[in-house]
C-alpha cells in the first residue's frame, strides 16, 4: 500500500515518509530516500530548504532564507524553473530544463550538473516541529 501525501512541513516527512519528491514550481527536482535528502541533499533548491529549518542546538540571529520569488504561473522560465534563484545558475540552466540524472540507483537530481551532495544538518523529530 502506498500514501502520497502533499506538504511543506519537512518536519512531517522527516517522521512520516519513507521516500520524498521535492518539487520546485511544478517540477521534480529531486528524489530520494528520506534518510538521503535530509542527510546529503543534491538539488541546490533541496540544500536550501534544508539550512532554512531553525535548528535549537545551532544559535542563529536569522533563518536562512532563499533570495527571490517562485515564479508566476503564467511567467514560468524555459530551463530549470529554480535558475532565477539558484546561487549556482550557469548558462545551461536558464536554456533548457534538467534532465533528471541518478547519483545512485534511489537518489536522482534534475541538475544541470548534479553537484556533490552537500552534508546537512540531520532533521531529527526534537528539532523538526
Amino acid at each position: 500500500m502506498a500514501l502520497m501525501l502533499i506538504t511543506h512541513d519537512l518536519g512531517v516527512i522527516a517522521e512520516i515518509a519513507d521516500r520524498v519528491m521535492v518539487l520546485y514550481a511544478g517540477r521534480v527536482a529531486e528524489t530520494a530516500a528520506v534518510e538521503t535528502l535530509f542527510d546529503a541533499p543534491a538539488h541546490p533548491y533541496s540544500q536550501a530548504l534544508l539550512a532554512s529549518i531553525p535548528n535549537l542546538a545551532m544559535r542563529r540571529d536569522r533563518l536562512a532564507t532563499i533570495d527571490g520569488a517562485v515564479p508566476t504561473v503564467g511567467a514560468m522560465p524555459a530551463g530549470c524553473r529554480f535558475a532565477p534563484r539558484c546561487a549556482h545558475r550557469r548558462d545551461a540552466c536558464v536554456a533548457t530544463p534538467p534532465r533528471m540524472r541518478l547519483l545512485s540507483p534511489q537518489h536522482g537530481v534534475a541538475c544541470v550538473k548534479p553537484y556533490a551532495a552537500a552534508p546537512a544538518a540531520r532533521v531529527t523529530p526534537e528539532f523538526a516541529r
